[in-house]
């Protein structure tokens, strides 16, 4: 899910004219600009990167690292919730953003597995199912209070 919002593009080729192309560099990044920059010829990437500030520049080409490693049915997944994310009212928008920067605090890196394949058991999970999920042993142990909400409030947003 994170990577979801992270990347949140596609790298389906759409052919546009070359000044629309570049025309991303101007808004700053946002959830399209990986796939933006993915649409862009070696030399206008090279161009475009090199016209960032530093920091962003590394985030950028952090971002489209790992979006060039992400398998295609990865990345229609990522798509798809990406749009839905699009389809959303700004307030609703902000709060899943909000979601995701708790997640960020509140899970360390070695933990985020965890509970990233948390979400996705109890997203998948029917009424009954999630309510075993959450009452079982193992959840309860691997988990504690504020974590354990916080898993339950993304599986149920993020629907």
């Amino acid at each position: 899910m994170a990577m979801a919002l992270a990347l949140a593009c596609t790298a389906a080729a759409d052919p546009q004219p070359v000044s629309k192309r570049k025309a991303f560099v101007k808004k700053g990044p946002n959830a399209d600009a990986v796939e933006r920059f993915s649409r862009l010829t070696p030399s206008e990437r090279r161009e475009a990167l090199g016209k960032l500030p530093p920091e962003r520049r590394q985030n950028m080409e952090r971002r489209l690292e790992r979006w060039s490693q992400t398998s295609p049915e990865e990345r229609r997944r990522l798509q798809g919730s990406y749009a839905r994310f699009q389809e959303m009212s700004p307030e609703k928008q902000e709060e899943v953003r909000l979601l995701f920067r708790r997640f960020g605090e509140t899970f360390s890196p070695e933990r985020r597995p965890k509970a990233h394949n948390a979400i996705r058991l109890l997203r998948n999970a029917d009424a009954d199912e999630r309510k075993r999920l959450l009452a079982s042993r193992r959840f309860q142990e691997t988990f504690n209070e504020d974590e354990r909400k916080l898993i339950e409030q993304m599986a149920a947003d993020l629907q």
